[in-house]
């Protein structure tokens, strides 16, 4: 785990805050309420926090949903290869890994030193894919009662609609043309991406325990200085198709690889379901979600509308490029 530019970079006992923030109280009632051996490194986001545990460096998590964190700990339990393969729980000092204070639900997680993987290199492709495909074979089967969550083409329809929201935008930036192409290209796919048996793949995930990560992000696979990879942060963890994991991780790779088609198919040879994965792959919604994590940024004043639909535009260009080689594939 990196330490990210905005954080806050004080260092401090626990027993020293005595404050008034959030931070302070929280800190302080670990070391007299827990009677944690815990010092203060630094704010990673709001209630996510680096910390030295007994001179060790950890991750102190607050959940609002505590059952986002029991499932985990519940998981990591029974996933006898988590040590070698991921950031695992680390127990508060009367042996629970829970502690519910201040409204939210506190776990603490290894911390990985090292930097977050860079889908712009092979190298860190070829290592994220990999450990994704270990960490499929190796948690198949663990029996516990999953959260449910939405099929991912819910999920993309919910995102389509958002981005619908966001129309007048383009119309008021002379970007019709931009907002119509990816807008039905997003409908046509999508549906096509739906019409498919997905219950009963669903039903066949949960009935043979088949976990999946839900959250591919480059930010969640960390590399050390040894070349190893790890996967932190599995607050999306359920039972579902692996094959959501494939389409999603390709997704992600595919703004680095789609002049290079060959390498791109050839890397993901061994999808369960390759036409399935193909129809998944071809759904932009991994260009609306970066559409719409930026326009929200634009709406705090932390990029400009022009600049982010000019960069949605080139992307768009890409796109669609791979999209009309690749349905051919699919003919």
């Amino acid at each position: 785990m990196e330490t990210s530019h905005g954080e806050m970079m004080m260092k401090m006992t626990s027993k020293d805050r005595m404050g008034d923030s959030f931070t302070d109280r929280l800190f302080n009632w670990l070391y007299t309420g827990v009677k944690m051996n815990v010092t203060y490194h630094s704010t990673i986001k709001p209630k996510i926090y680096k910390a030295y545990y007994n001179g060790m460096p950890v991750l102190i998590k607050g959940y609002r949903r505590s059952r986002v964190l029991t499932q985990q700990i519940r998981f990591f339990k029974s996933w006898y290869d988590a040590e070698k393969m991921a950031a695992v729980p680390v127990p508060f000092p009367d042996g629970s890994y829970t502690k519910n204070n201040f409204g939210w639900e506190w776990g603490i997680f290894k911390w990985i030193d090292g930097r977050h993987a860079n889908f712009k290199w092979q190298e860190d492709r070829f290592k994220t894919y990999a450990i994704m495909r270990r960490f499929h074979r190796t948690t198949q089967g663990i029996s516990l009662v999953s959260i449910p969550r939405d099929p991912l083409y819910v999920k993309w329809g919910h995102r389509l609609k958002q981005f619908e929201d966001t129309k007048d935008v383009f119309m008021t930036h002379r970007k019709k043309t931009l907002y119509d192409e990816i807008h039905i290209t997003m409908v046509k796919q999508l549906a096509l991406f739906a019409d498919n048996p997905w219950g009963e793949l669903e039903e066949r995930a949960w009935q043979k325990h088949v976990w999946i990560h839900g959250d591919v992000a480059h930010h969640n696979f960390i590399i050390d200085a040894h070349h190893n990879v790890k996967i932190i942060d599995f607050d999306l963890l359920y039972n579902g198709p692996k094959l959501y994991d494939d389409i999603q991780l390709a997704q992600r790779f595919l703004p680095h690889m789609e002049e290079y088609k060959s390498e791109f198919f050839t890397l993901f040879k061994k999808m369960e379901y390759p036409r399935l994965w193909l129809q998944g792959v071809l759904v932009p919604a991994d260009l609306l979600r970066e559409w719409l994590y930026g326009y929200r940024k634009c709406l705090e004043e932390e990029i400009s509308i022009s600049s982010h639909l000019n960069k949605l535009d080139q992307a768009w260009q890409r796109r669609k490029r791979f999209v009309r080689y690749t349905e051919y594939m699919l003919k």
